[in-house]
């Protein structure tokens, strides 16, 4: 583990490339979390305290906790990918 890298900076369009990525990550569980929560959770006449509503709320909410820690998962993984080239 010497100061220097041998290695070649990264260029733009890896750059892109890898936020193409994490924006797809995003969209997916981003979608799924907005059919949770105003797709199961405006069924019928749901209101807050019914189970529909609740159970979409809390869909939306794993779902957004899931999309944010699958993209902090895939930065790490290429970070350590990256490290070790």
């Amino acid at each position: 583990m010497s100061g220097e890298s041998t290695g070649e900076p990264i260029g733009t369009s890896a750059i892109l490339d890898e936020s193409g990525r994490i924006l797809a990550i995003l969209v997916f569980w981003g979608l799924l979390a907005v059919l949770a929560r105003y797709g199961l959770g405006n069924v019928g006449l749901s209101r807050p305290g019914q189970p529909l509503f609740e159970i979409g709320r809390s869909l939306a909410t794993l779902f957004t906790a899931t999309g944010m820690a699958s993209v902090l998962l895939f930065v790490v993984a290429r970070g350590i990918q990256l490290a070790g080239e």
